[in-house]
């Protein structure tokens, strides 16, 4: 904004048509090039970072909303997870039981074919 002001300034001053600054006219018009230049360095300058500032803005959005799906994902991953490591346990739990049952079964059985495998085989005498 300051050079653009000093711009104005200073053409307003050089095209007047006062003869007090006619001497000074080439310095002026040197002056007015110069901050031209300078000018056109800033807004080329500001521009960039501009388009840089939006360009980071615009992968920091990327990759937030990236982070987000991500933990989402994982979160139900974990809940999932959860869900079947509880449903295992039961499982192994009611198995763990049957296998206790069946053994004991098994156990009887084979007692009581013990005692039948004594009267229906004949020992010799």
């Amino acid at each position: 904004e300051g050079v653009k002001m000093a711009l104005k300034v200073l053409k307003e001053y050089y095209a007047k048509e006062d003869k007090s600054h006619q001497a000074a006219q080439g310095a002026g018009e040197g002056i007015i090039g110069l901050l031209e230049v300078v000018e056109s360095d800033f807004t080329k300058g500001l521009a960039e970072m501009t388009s840089t500032e939006e360009s980071a803005q615009a992968a920091y959005e990327a990759e937030t909303k990236e982070n987000e799906v991500e933990k989402t994902t994982k979160e139900q991953d974990v809940k999932y997870k959860t869900q079947e490591l509880k449903s295992l346990d039961t499982t192994l739990a009611e198995l763990s039981s049957d296998k206790a049952t069946t053994g004991d079964e098994l156990a009887a059985v084979l007692e009581y074919y013990g005692k039948v495998k004594d009267r229906c085989i004949a020992k010799p005498e």
